[in-house]
């Protein structure tokens, strides 16, 4: 671990975090999510290929040994967006987000089982840390009188493997450009830059699956007419989707994955929680406060 991967798992965390900040704003001020969406892939995909041009060496896409796992990487990208809206729909935001950030556990065991070198997992302090999310998220809220149904249960456990699988997808998809590149003799510069055309690429993906928004219409039978406001929410989430992701996969170069995922997931949980409390006037329980207390906790013994 150095203190330039200290520093990009920082900028990845808290641009992570500001993802449900941003969606908050969209709610207030009306804007439409799924044209946001939209720009905001690509804005993300526009800044990727401005990032890859740094290198010393320009990569086709096409030719690329990653082109195929960018594909699936970019429909597992859509379909998490898709899965957790549907979760948070039917079960609420607490159990979704434990449930996204629990499928921290997936790639921790991808890259355990299929990168050589990782090291063992902290199975007690990765417990501790699902314990602190758990109890900052909740928040004790139910629904009278709801009976819990098969797509209740499914929505949930589809966003943890959903979110486990893209994590698991992105950590490997570094590790192989980051292990052929270095092998070949290229510099650390030319192998961000590739990083960043990987990324860019899976946010292109992702941003041709999601332009049927724009064919969508709504109940009137009229398509919805595009507006800057839409544009401009959409580029502000294009940058910190972008620079989240990016700095996440430099990140995952010197930090191993059974403390990289930990320290990311509590860390958007808690700054989460931070903002909520500052910019929202959001109050938090005894509980809260407590799950607060573990994560730093956690942390501290991680980083021993």
């Amino acid at each position: 671990m150095t203190l330039t991967g200290i520093l990009f798992l920082i900028i990845a965390t808290v641009c992570a975090a500001m993802f449900s900040v941003a969606f908050k704003i969209f709610h207030r001020k009306n804007i439409d999510s799924h044209q946001a969406i939209f720009f905001n892939y690509l804005t993300a995909f526009v800044m990727g290929l401005l990032f890859s041009l740094h290198g010393e060496v320009v990569v086709n896409p096409l030719k690329a040994s990653w082109l195929a796992p960018v594909i699936i990487l970019g429909f597992i990208f859509m379909a998490g967006m898709v899965l957790l809206s549907e979760s948070t729909r039917r079960v609420g935001v607490a159990i979704s987000t434990v449930c996204s950030r629990a499928s921290m556990v997936i790639p921790i065991i991808v890259s355990y089982l299929m990168i050589q070198g990782s090291d063992k997992p902290k199975w007690l302090l990765i417990c501790l840390v699902l314990v602190a999310m758990t109890l900052t998220v909740w928040t004790g809220k139910q629904e009278s009188g709801h009976k819990i149904t098969l797509m209740d249960i499914l929505a949930p456990l589809s966003v943890f493997l959903v979110f486990g699988a893209s994590n698991s997808f992105l950590k490997v998809l570094q590790h192989k450009v980051t292990v052929a590149d270095t092998a070949a003799g290229l510099s650390q510069q030319a192998i961000n830059s590739e990083l960043s055309l990987v990324t860019a690429s899976v946010f292109f993906v992702a941003m041709v699956i999601c332009s049927y928004s724009f064919f969508t219409k709504d109940e009137s039978g009229k398509r919805t007419p595009i507006q800057f406001k839409n544009i401009l929410g959409g580029a502000a989430l294009g940058l910190i989707n972008y620079f989240c992701t990016y700095t996440l996969m430099l990140a995952m170069k010197t930090i191993d994955s059974s403390l990289l995922f930990p320290l990311h997931n509590i860390g958007i949980v808690a700054i989460g929680a931070l903002v909520g409390m500052w910019a929202f006037q959001e109050k938090m329980k005894p509980h809260q406060i407590l799950g607060m207390v573990l994560a730093a906790v956690s942390i501290a013994l991680l980083c021993i």
